[in-house]
């Protein structure tokens, strides 16, 4: 090979890495310089935040309506499953006024109070409510109501001698308490107790 040759082949090998390296140069990414947006002013800032000020308070009176109209619908489903819950109670009642009119005879009157009653037994039982028997128990003011005390050599004090009205129970929760008739214990006890 020639030196002129020679020299050609590593002239074009020279282009060729400089192309090259023209050529990756070209390819990588262009790093452009931005510039930083301008900063907000106080008032831009003020207006943006009572704008999200707006729409929460917004969102909340929405919110609070709409809760408001969730617990009438509550309460207006809850009133339908009680009064559906009495339906039967009535109607046996209405019968029971329809037949008194009709007739004298005790015993078919005694059957009807019976009916009425169970009617509304099933009718507690489908709501949860619990009757308070308290005859015999300890009084307890959290679930009793005393309405008198009376003297009792057979009943210690303390203890539910009688009930007037029962009470009611949902869950944990009383609806009405028990008003009852509660011992005093022996009145010869009381006696010497107020002579001393």
């Amino acid at each position: 090979m020639s030196e002129q040759n020679e020299e050609t082949l590593k002239n074009e090998q020279a282009e060729s890495i400089e192309a090259e390296e023209t050529q990756q140069s070209s390819e990588e990414p262009v790093v452009e310089v931005q510039e930083e947006p301008p900063k907000p002013t106080a008032e831009e800032i003020i207006a943006e935040l009572n704008d999200k000020y707006l729409r929460l308070r917004a969102d909340f009176d929405n919110y609070r309506k709409r809760m408001a109209r969730e617990a009438d619908e509550t309460r207006e489903r809850s009133k339908i499953i009680v009064v559906s819950d009495f339906l039967p109670v009535y109607d046996f009642f209405m019968m029971a006024m329809n037949h008194s009119e009709q007739t004298d005879d005790l015993a078919a009157l005694k059957q009807g109070m019976q009916m009425i009653l169970n009617e509304f037994k099933k009718a507690f039982d489908g709501l949860g409510v619990k009757e308070i028997n308290a005859v015999g128990k300890e009084f307890d003011p959290k679930i009793h109501e005393a309405m008198k005390t009376e003297n009792s050599d057979e009943v210690p004090e303390g203890t539910v001698i009688a009930q007037w009205k029962a009470g009611y129970t949902i869950g944990d929760r009383l609806i009405r308490p028990a008003s009852v008739v509660v011992s005093s214990g022996p009145a010869k006890k009381k006696e010497a107790e107020e002579q001393e």
